[in-house]
């Protein structure tokens, strides 16, 4: 019997739990998102937003009176198949090796973590959607397609924490709350030397949670976490409400094997999914930054 679920054979896996899981630190974004259910490669959904509150007085007596309701927005995004595949020559799998048992089941650990980066960068990168045909693939839109309400360019492309604030007043005044700041490792660092600029501002720092490792920044708009992902461009950062965020699978994610039509053993790893993005008003992004750690004076 194999002593880990890489090398074992006979085990129920549920591919896409395992890719999800697989390497947390290199896909933050992907890990952080909830999973769904899509049932047609055009996934669709609908989003509702509420009315403008308004002066609501009526006297005594009044007659009732009623209005059109908005109706609801049918959204969607399309499904995107995404396939990994490796082959090892039959020989190399029996041959005596150093630290592994299997040449297999070791090149197949790495095309699940290899899959997850791809997963990872189309939701980073994937500025458009396309249907597609029988030739051409189909692809769903990624952040950059769905977050444009609030894309703010700060002034002189510096990222500054009054920036950042400004982006949340923003998004808070029609409705969105950010709880997630997805940032780049060298915009990570610029966030960290807010420190000395704001400290004077905190409750003393036995009690900030503003620190020289900022993982959580607390705003005038509640404490937004900090999440560095090292797919992310130096020149945007993005403000995210995960709870309308979904990756919904038509076919999770599975692995098989090929025919055998030579002497090699082939693997496949193959899933469908998409991006469900509900209440693109909640999220923001500040595009144009230039990426430069400000120096101390």
């Amino acid at each position: 019997m194999a002593s880990n679920t890489y090398q074992a054979v006979g085990n129920k896996l549920d591919m896409s739990e395992i890719i999800t899981n697989i390497a947390p630190d290199d896909t933050p974004l992907f890990n952080m998102i909830g999973r769904t259910k899509a049932t047609a490669v055009t996934h669709e959904w609908l989003e509702d937003t509420l009315g403008e509150p308004r002066t609501n007085k009526q006297p005594e007596g009044y007659t009732y009176t009623t209005e059109a309701v908005e109706p609801r927005v049918r959204l969607n995004n399309y499904t995107q198949i995404m396939h990994r595949g490796i082959h090892v020559t039959q020989t190399q799998e029996v041959v005596l090796k150093y630290g592994l048992s299997s040449e297999v089941a070791y090149q197949m650990q790495k095309t699940l973590k290899e899959l997850a980066f791809d997963c990872e960068k189309a939701l980073l990168t994937q500025d458009s959607k396309m249907l597609g045909s029988m030739e051409e693939a189909r692809q769903f839109g990624g952040l950059p397609y769905w977050v444009v309400t609030n894309d703010f360019t700060p002034s002189g492309g510096k990222l500054t924490f009054d920036e950042i604030n400004n982006a949340l007043e923003q998004t808070w005044n029609i409705g969105g709350k950010p709880s997630v700041l997805l940032v780049s490792p060298r915009n990570k660092r610029i966030i960290s030397t807010f420190t000395a600029g704001n400290t004077k501002y905190m409750d003393g720092n036995k009690t900030s949670k503003l620190t020289q490792m900022i993982s959580v920044l607390e705003t005038d708009f509640g404490t937004v976490k900090c999440l560095t992902d090292r797919y992310m461009p130096n020149d945007t950062v993005y403000g995210l409400s995960p709870e309308y965020m979904k990756k919904a699978f038509l076919r999770p994610f599975k692995q098989g094997s090929l025919p055998e039509v030579s002497d090699m053993h082939r693997r496949y790893v193959k899933g469908e999914w998409t991006l469900e993005m509900r209440a693109e008003k909640a999220h923001f992004k500040l595009s144009g930054l230039d990426g430069v750690i400000p120096t101390s004076n």
